[in-house]
């Protein structure tokens, strides 16, 4: 059974298309996709050989060795265009998710998809895809044991459009239908304010102050109440 934050990446994923995980660790996400008749193709991908190997003994006990592959790899740098149309980066540093979406030229394209589950940096990864031309399309907020985490669908678009200081923090998330949209929100919102109020014991960053307490109440609008 996958964990939510995995199973918002699996809900994202097209029934039919060619997947590959990348950083697959244990292969939960390919196996859960393959018995679950949501794809028949998957590549569990990792840049390390232990992980991979424990993803081979997952694969293997569950008898799905003739629908899943793996590869050692270092993001997307072993996998060819063909053989994945939907990509999912899971459980990553955004400034890492960057450099291996960044890092692949068969990306730019509108066919493909990605599905990305940052555990840091979000408005970084959220202002370096827009800028490079790539558009969010969709987030999924999902809270986990104590965290509020996204998953995110993007794809190229071709047309770099600067994410404002909004957008960076909390992305499509307003859009979302998803339980956890209000509490992303209102976590994001009470961050802002904290922030603000420390900003605001110093003098001489009094202006942080007010615009961290902006933002905050941008985002408060969004909330039923706010």
């Amino acid at each position: 059974m996958l964990d939510l934050r995995l199973t918002a990446c699996a809900e994202l994923v097209r029934p039919g298309t060619k997947v590959c995980d990348v950083g697959t660790d244990h292969a939960y996400l390919p196996c859960y996709l393959v018995k679950n008749g949501i794809t028949s193709q998957v590549i569990a991908a990792d840049v390390n050989e232990r992980p991979l190997a424990s993803a081979r003994k997952h694969i293997t006990e569950q008898g799905l060795g003739s629908s899943i592959r793996t590869v050692l790899s270092d993001g997307l740098a072993q996998i060819s265009e063909q053989e994945a149309d939907d990509i999912v980066i899971a459980g990553m540093g955004g400034e890492l998710i960057c450099r291996i979406v960044l890092g692949c030229p068969w990306l730019r394209s509108a066919e493909k998809h990605l599905i990305l589950q940052p555990m840091t940096q979000i408005p970084y990864l959220r202002e370096t895809l827009c800028a490079q031309g790539y558009e969010i399309l969709q987030e999924k907020p999902v809270f986990e044991k104590g965290h509020y985490y996204t998953v995110l669908l993007c794809r190229w678009c071709g047309r770099p459009n600067p994410a404002d200081e909004l957008f960076a923090l909390i992305g499509k998330i307003p859009e979302s239908n998803c339980p956890d949209r209000d509490g992303y929100l209102l976590y994001q919102a009470k961050r802002l304010e904290k922030i603000a109020a420390g900003y605001r014991r110093s003098a001489s960053v009094k202006d942080m102050a007010e615009q961290y307490q902006r933002l905050a109440e941008q985002i408060r609008r969004f909330l039923p109440n706010g």
